[in-house]
């Protein structure tokens, strides 16, 4: 077992859902050794910067004596969590302490992340219903919105995980994929091609649908080893 004293993980949920989502994977990183953060933002009536300027709030005073002493900082996010690592990772002077090397060895897992947005945005923000039920920051998530060019790549090692199960009946959303995405190849919410940034150190594709994939155990097992080693076990 690996003791990772001096090490803290920050967990991000995806767009809609909640800490208990990731429950498992930070289970799994405290076993091993990890003091973990799995930190709730609000998100259905929020833009991005507005979630990302609470998503500070909440971090900042629970990382400032740690990374003073200069705690490495990793990073998990699911699907939108993901983006908002890039927020942080963006605005770090914004919640790290001056001169912190916090970051210098950290490393980052995005887990079915859309950085170059996705066609289910698209499809829900302009459909005449579905619009009125889709969280607001949805249009900062569609297809290479100004949002994600703009926004800087990661700074840090980072390793993406994609899914390639399109459908399950389980997920209304899903049903419309198929159509929004042209049959491409995805997790039922996310292009595979969408999840990839220039900048990753690692990629690696599985065979999970985008809804319950960090729930998966070998994922979860993929995650913690490119924490450990900068790269995934192929």
């Amino acid at each position: 077992m690996k003791i990772n004293a001096r090490e803290k993980v920050i967990i991000l949920h995806g767009l809609g859902r909640s800490p208990r989502s990731m429950n498992k994977i930070n289970r799994e990183l405290d076993i091993v050794g990890y003091e973990t953060l799995n930190i709730g933002y609000p998100s259905h009536f929020l833009t991005f910067e507005e979630i990302l300027k609470k998503l500070i709030q909440t971090i900042k005073p629970r990382v400032k004596e740690s990374t003073q002493q200069d705690q490495t900082v990793h990073f998990v996010g699911h699907s939108f969590g993901g983006i908002l690592i890039r927020g942080l990772l963006a605005n770090k002077n914004l919640w790290l302490p001056e001169n912190s090397k916090s970051l210098t060895s950290s490393r980052c897992v995005m887990i079915g992340t859309p950085n170059k947005g996705t066609s289910i945005a698209n499809f829900m923000v302009s459909h005449f219903l579905l619009k009125h039920l889709t969280p607001k920051v949805s249009k900062e998530l569609a297809l290479n919105s100004e949002l994600l060019q703009k926004l800087p790549e990661p700074i840090i090692e980072t390793g993406i995980i994609a899914g390639n199960k399109a459908f399950t009946p389980l997920v209304p959303v899903t049903w419309f994929y198929k159509k929004a995405s042209a049959n491409a190849p995805g997790d039922g919410i996310v292009e595979i091609s969408s999840t990839q940034c220039s900048v990753m150190s690692d990629f690696i594709v599985m065979p999970l649908h985008h809804s319950f994939m960090m729930w998966d155990s070998q994922l979860i097992k993929q995650s913690i080893h490119f924490l450990e080693n900068g790269h995934f076990k192929h």
